[in-house]
């Protein structure tokens, strides 16, 4: 299981990003106005990896001990432990809310803690591994919606919770690979909670926001609101579905189909690609079979047809969760499939929402190798941990006792994170 550190004032912090299509690992060191500087970072093609999960333990070992040691080495630091970015496992939302006595006193931190550790025990659930768990606002009486309900006086004081989870079964095999690659892990983090840290501005968090993380095996989405994620959910769709997608249609090698979407791609036709011919080489050995004939427009409209899937059950999932409204105007696109060209416009569309691509900023000696919509989730772990969002996060409530209290941690985190 995943160790809980609240880590010091300053020190090494690694993330690490196991996708699908890539591995990235980035290094930082906290200074102490607690905010990260780049040292080093290594990326490289995943492998033993399928729709987020790993399914190659060995492959995926040996992809994570590769982009680690480069990115040591360029740090020049060794690590002995990461954040890991989740996207795989099925991480997905739910609500918990928790009441406790008062009797007309004055609410101490002690009451606070108790009516949390009730909501918490809710979040066990068979099979499932518990992410994060944030508070979502307190009640004390009929008055709701409060941040920090110490020496407020009432009968009862509730608490609503948002809790991410996973399935068990992946996140135990992140740890194990990660484990035989000698490294511990720090915490697990949802990976569209992790991009929206990397790519969002601080209204936009406050506002309300969607963050949609499109990955190679699977997409994620994340809605930010008041400054704090209210909801996390993931679908096993995404770039290297479109990709699969063409190379049936086309009738040609995956390899090639992966070139066909970097270089002819997009989500939105244009008038002028019927007319423009591409080459899409034929499956097998056989060059004189011959190209199948396809244009532009063939590519286009299978990329569209899929993506527009994706942002489609997005946003029914938004929908049954009762967020259409709480999900804000603002829309941000991150990951790899943000690359792709229209795909803003499109989501826009489907979504009902103003749309823009997301990239990681406001890292001091960020990589401009970094800059690029693929690398938001690893710079947003190191964003949660810079500013302990770890230790604000009351999935283990025992790691984040203390005089300033377990809420007081996280809207003050939010407060300075965003």
């Amino acid at each position: 299981m995943a160790k809980q550190l609240i880590r010091p004032p300053s020190g090494l912090v690694a993330a690490l990003d196991v996708g699908s299509a890539k591995m990235a690992c980035v290094i930082a060191r906290i200074g102490g106005d607690r905010k990260p500087r780049l040292l080093g970072f290594g990326h490289q093609a995943a492998a033993g990896v399928r729709k987020g999960v790993i399914v190659d333990m060995d492959a995926a070992t040996a992809a994570i001990s590769a982009v680690v040691q480069e990115a040591e080495t360029m740090a020049d630091e060794r690590i002995d432990s990461v954040f890991v970015a989740m996207a795989g496992g099925g991480a997905l939302s739910s609500l918990a809310h928790a009441e406790t006595t008062i009797g007309g006193r004055a609410i101490a931190e002690a009451d606070v803690q108790r009516a949390l550790q009730s909501a918490r025990s809710q979040a066990q659930v068979l099979g499932r591994r518990v992410l994060h768990v944030l508070p979502l606002g307190f009640s004390v009486g009929d008055a709701r919606g409060i941040d920090d309900p110490r020496g407020l006086f009432g009968e009862k004081l509730g608490v609503s919770l948002h809790i991410v989870s996973a399935d068990e079964g992946p996140a135990r095999s992140v740890e194990a690979a990660a484990a035989r690659a000698h490294l511990e892990v720090d915490g697990l983090v949802a990976a569209g909670y992790a991009a929206g840290l990397g790519v969002l501005s601080r209204d936009e968090a406050e506002l309300g926001a969607t963050v949609i993380d499109i990955g190679g095996g699977a997409t994620s989405v994340a809605i930010f609101r008041g400054g704090k994620p209210i909801f996390v959910d993931s679908i096993p769709v995404g770039g290297q579905t479109v990709t699969q997608d063409i190379a049936l249609v086309l009738k040609t090698p995956v390899a090639e189909a992966e070139r066909l979407k970097a270089i002819e791609g997009s989500c939105i036709a244009a008038a002028a690609d019927e007319r423009r011919f591409i080459a899409a080489p034929p499956i097998g050995d056989d060059e004189t079979g011959g190209q199948q004939p396809a244009t532009r427009a063939d590519l286009v409209r299978v990329i569209h047809v899929r993506m527009e899937e994706i942002f489609e059950m997005l946003q029914q999932r938004i929908k049954d969760a009762g967020l259409e409204r709480a999900s804000g105007g603002s829309l941000v696109l991150t990951g790899g499939g943000a690359s792709l060209h229209g795909v803003s416009d499109l989501a826009g569309r489907v979504m009902g929402k103003r749309a823009r691509i997301g990239k990681p900023t406001g890292m001091l000696g960020l990589d401009e190798r970094l800059s690029d919509p693929g690398f938001a989730a690893a710079i947003g772990l190191l964003r949660y941990a810079a500013k302990d969002a770890a230790a604000a996060d009351i999935a283990h409530l025992a790691a984040v006792s203390g005089a300033n209290g377990v809420f007081g941690r996280l809207a003050g985190w939010f407060k300075e994170h965003f």
